[in-house]
């Protein structure tokens, strides 16, 4: 008989039995796990680490196949070492991947391109996922220049089963076949830096969605003749983003509507509108939150100007607006500016005198306002401003960014004219500024001044 030595460390042979049998206890109870929620499990990793459990046993050894999921990423691969870097491995592991999961209950498919690629094979890997599965979810993500083949672009469109359509990519242009494009079951769809065209001569390009959601691009170009209307009777939120400076050649006339919806929210973010955003009706935005931020460029234009004071003026029913970037208004279009009935909250940027007072006079029933500050401020013109109506009913809070001379001259226009404010705060950069001479003579000053109101809170807070 044989003897360990106690706390050696020193393994026995009776102990070999006892961590045997413990293994093969845990590789019974994953036997035991129901088919569908292995599958499940499964689904759930990268699936090169899933195909990685097939060296388990014989019994695991096809498992990973059942997925419902296919999610491939190039930077897993990636290995400096190698000639290749990994490339041809990872290209060699979708190739298994794709015939081994063909014709199985595949709903989703996720593609992370990082590092150069085959353009054909790209287009190939498309085509072979679309065309016999019902995906639900497809996910591309590529940093490669990349023009989408037509057989893959005619398995994109009829891929009648898509819930969420994610296209990522870093230029990418995409033949659309034809000018009626229906997607039954998409509820989300998310487009980057995106050419859309059509061989033909087609007026409008007619995206037929009937339980869309959900929809954002950025940087993304509709090349029709008159543009692309967007149908979905169920969109809730428009996510509009322009981050690239276009130059005067590519603003372009063709337009993006959107018709038969009904917004919760809408925004647009970047330097121009290179295509004009249009609601084909005001009500679709009714009670909606609209949140635009524009920049101006060195290249701006009228045209991009107008396109602004347009979008501006499709929210003429919404009960939020968020605006960042005044100055790319056009000047004479701010006495054109629709009234906003149901206007309760307005976030201004750095804004001119005129367009602040513009807004105010045509929202007869704002509660808050907020804006970072003026620039060219005209006293005189202050003066002989006409008091909009929701000082006297309805403004109740009042909130500036910054605590300056042309600040307080309208905040004793506010104090003395708002009759059911309520609160007035004033955000400063510093801690050190608040305590500052120039800011106790502002406050001093401020709380001089006649009020039109019984009671109200005047504050400072600090960035």
């Amino acid at each position: 008989m044989e003897f360990g030595l106690a706390g050696s460390g020193v393994r026995t042979p009776r102990e070999k039995p006892l961590k045997k049998h413990k293994v093969n206890e845990c590789e019974d109870i994953t036997n035991k796990l129901p088919e569908p929620l292995i599958s499940r499990i499964l689904s759930l990793l990268p699936t090169k680490d899933a195909a990685r459990t097939s060296v388990l046993s014989k019994k695991w050894m096809y498992r990973w196949i059942s997925v419902s999921k296919l999610d491939l990423d190039d930077s897993l691969f990636y290995n400096p070492k190698k000639k290749t870097g990994g490339v041809q491995h990872f290209r060699n592991f979708v190739n298994r991947a794709l015939l081994l999961t063909k014709g199985s209950s595949l709903e989703s498919f996720s593609l992370a391109m990082t590092n150069k690629c085959d353009i054909s094979l790209l287009n190939t890997w498309i085509s072979s996922v679309l065309i016999p599965q019902k995906i639900k979810n497809l996910r591309i993500h590529s940093k490669c220049e990349w023009s989408v083949s037509p057989l893959a672009s005619r398995s994109l469109f009829n891929s009648i089963f898509l819930e969420e359509l994610v296209l990522q990519m870093f230029c990418c242009d995409i033949e659309v076949p034809t000018k009626d494009v229906y997607f039954g079951s998409l509820k989300f769809v998310k487009l980057h830096e995106i050419i859309f065209f059509n061989g033909s001569s087609i007026d409008y390009l007619s995206l037929i969605l009937p339980v869309l959601e959900k929809f954002e691009i950025r940087n993304c170009d509709w090349l029709f003749g008159k543009g692309v209307i967007v149908k979905a009777p169920l969109l809730e939120s428009v996510c509009i983003e322009q981050d690239v400076m276009p130059s005067r050649d590519e603003l372009r006339s063709c337009e993006i509507k959107f018709s038969d919806c009904h917004l919760k929210e809408f925004t647009f973010n970047g330097y121009a509108i290179s295509q004009p955003v249009v609601m084909s009706d005001p009500l679709i935005a009714q009670n909606a939150r609209a949140n635009i931020t524009l920049s101006e460029y060195e290249d701006g234009t009228p045209e991009a100007r107008l396109r602004a004071f347009v979008l501006l003026n499709q929210f003429s029913h919404a009960k939020s607006i968020k605006f960042d970037g005044s100055e790319v208004l056009p000047q004479p279009n701010v006495a054109a500016l629709p009234e906003f009935p149901m206007l309760g909250h307005l976030e201004l940027g750095l804004i001119r005198f005129e367009v602040l007072f513009g807004l105010l006079q045509r929202s007869p029933i704002l509660k808050t306002l907020t804006f970072k500050g003026i620039f060219k401020f005209d006293l005189e013109l202050l003066n002989s401003t006409p008091v909009p109506d929701c000082f006297a009913s309805t403004l109740q809070v009042v909130k500036f960014a910054s605590g300056f001379e042309h600040e307080l001259c309208l905040a004793k226009f506010f104090m003395e004219n708002g009759k059911v404010l309520e609160r007035m705060s004033f955000s400063l950069a510093s801690l050190a500024l608040g305590k500052s001479k120039i800011m106790e003579d502002f406050k001093e000053k401020l709380f001089s001044f006649k009020k039109g109101f019984s009671f109200a809170i005047v504050e400072f807070s600090y960035d």
